[in-house]
């Protein structure tokens, strides 16, 4: 084996001789099979390096390609991450902002029906404008905010049925006082006045603005019917004489009768039929022992032939209050109450505002609080 290898080495690698011819002179080079083995072995060397290293520079180039690749998809799975996060973060920014909507928004109603809350309250509670959350075309976003859409609705229907029902309670209530024979002017420009009233905010939601004013009006409107009379003057008597032009029982001719006459037994009580306060309370003439009320409004009246008088001149009396006891002082033919009701200084006709004293005296108990505040909504069918 070795004398073949040997053979093989000598055959490709034999022993070469160079003359080299200078100046006349020749000079021999021997390249032995030793020194060519070295220079082959060298320049294999020399050669497997480069390759060598120009493999690793073609790796190293995509490997570089490789990472930078990577790094792009780190970078933009952090760019959807982070608009996740903000989606995520407007997502519950818009689910707050309906749900302390439509809290504002019943915290509102709540009071206005409860009829606790006066009008300077109802004001500063008034739902603010401008929050409404923007519509979102995402179907992960209207699937989220439906619940609170269809509320939003609801609320919106129900401030709608609302601001008609004050509505119509208002134009209820004028048409109340216009059959009494009464302008509601007299009673809404007087209690204006008196009242002045909140300063609406500008930014309110207008639906819930409109509910609001609606609803001042009425409660102003009603407020002011205090001065009507509403209470019977006494409870148990007969009516036996109207109001107008009558046969006079003293004369025997035809006199205006300014009032109506209530039989009853002596000592009956006569009460005050409205808030207000004692004007005359003393003897009247042809009215004996007579009691004048004044209630505003230009509003007052009269009570005439009692036997006793149970209030004096300046006080302030409520309605149903004792003022004093059925007689037949002054011109009277017998036991019973003389009555008027007088609009600035002139007599009326009593009887409307005697038949109409349970409807107003119900809308007085309701400004009291003795019922129910804010408007009638009608019960759904």
């Amino acid at each position: 084996m070795i004398q073949q290898v040997d053979s093989l080495i000598q055959r490709y690698f034999p022993e070469h001789q160079i003359y080299l011819r200078s100046g006349g002179s020749v000079r021999l080079i021997k390249i032995g099979t030793r020194v060519q083995l070295m220079a082959a072995g060298t320049t294999a060397l020399v050669a497997l390096w480069m390759g060598t290293a120009t493999v690793s520079m073609v790796s190293g180039a995509d490997q570089d390609d490789i990472i930078a690749a990577k790094q792009a998809e780190l970078r933009q799975l952090e760019a959807q991450v982070a608009y996740m996060k903000a989606d995520v973060s407007n997502l519950k920014g818009d689910v707050l902002a309906s749900a302390q909507r439509i809290e504002q928004r019943q915290a509102f109603l709540a009071n206005l029906l409860s009829g606790k809350a006066d009008l300077n309250a109802l004001a500063a509670m008034l739902p603010k404008a401008g929050t409404a959350v923007a519509a979102h075309g995402d179907a992960k976003h209207a699937s989220l905010l439906a619940p609170f859409a269809k509320l939003e609705r609801e609320q919106l229907a129900f401030v709608d049925q609302a601001t008609a029902a004050a509505e119509a309670r208002y134009k209820d209530t004028q048409a109340l006082i216009r059959r009494l024979g009464l302008e509601p002017g007299r009673f809404v420009g007087q209690s204006s006045v008196a009242m002045g009233g909140p300063l609406e905010p500008a930014d309110g939601e207008p639906k819930f603005q409109e509910l609001f004013l609606s609803w001042k009006k009425v409660e102003r409107l009603e407020a002011s019917l205090g001065a009507l009379p509403s209470v019977q003057p006494v409870k148990r008597a007969s009516y036996t004489s109207s109001y107008g032009v009558r046969y006079d029982p003293f004369s025997g001719r035809a006199a205006m009768h300014a009032g109506v006459d209530l039989a009853g037994a002596h000592g009956e009580p006569i009460l005050a039929t409205a808030d207000g306060v004692v004007h005359t309370a003393g003897w009247g003439g042809a009215y004996g022992k007579m009691v004048q009320i004044g209630h505003g409004k230009g509003l007052a009246t009269r009570y005439g032939h009692m036997s006793r008088l149970t209030v004096r001149a300046g006080e302030r009396v409520k309605k149903g209050d004792i003022i004093g006891r059925m007689g037949s002082t002054g011109r009277s033919t017998g036991t019973h109450l003389h009555y008027e009701v007088r609009v600035d200084g002139r007599a009326v006709n009593p009887m409307p505002f005697l038949r109409a004293s349970n409807t107003v005296l119900a809308i007085q108990n309701r400004v009291d609080g003795v019922g129910q505040g804010g408007p009638e909504i009608p019960a759904a069918d």
